[in-house]
């Protein structure tokens, strides 16, 4: 996983809606404010890191975008993993 701070733009798409982090393979996860690596929210993105690594990037989005119009984003299956 390549965390990093994330540029005006993306706090300006993610503040908002009041998320802190967004993962954006093969980029890296991009975080709102300073993090630590025992954060719920880092290890949130980690597993959206790893869901990437073992979905590849085209399937990646495809199934997260799919799962999203489908579910919503609270009950999206890839969110659900990544909360438990």
């Amino acid at each position: 996983m390549k965390p990093r701070m994330a540029p005006g733009w993306i706090k300006a798409l993610l503040k908002p809606f009041g998320f802190g982090a967004i993962t954006l393979p093969p980029f890296g996860v991009f975080f709102v404010n300073p993090w630590d690596e025992t954060s719920k929210l880092y290890k949130h993105e980690s597993v959206h890191w790893e869901q990437y690594q073992r979905m590849g990037v085209i399937r990646f989005y495809v199934t997260y975008l799919w799962y999203q119009l489908r579910y919503g984003y609270r009950n999206n299956p890839m969110e659900i993993e990544a909360r438990q």
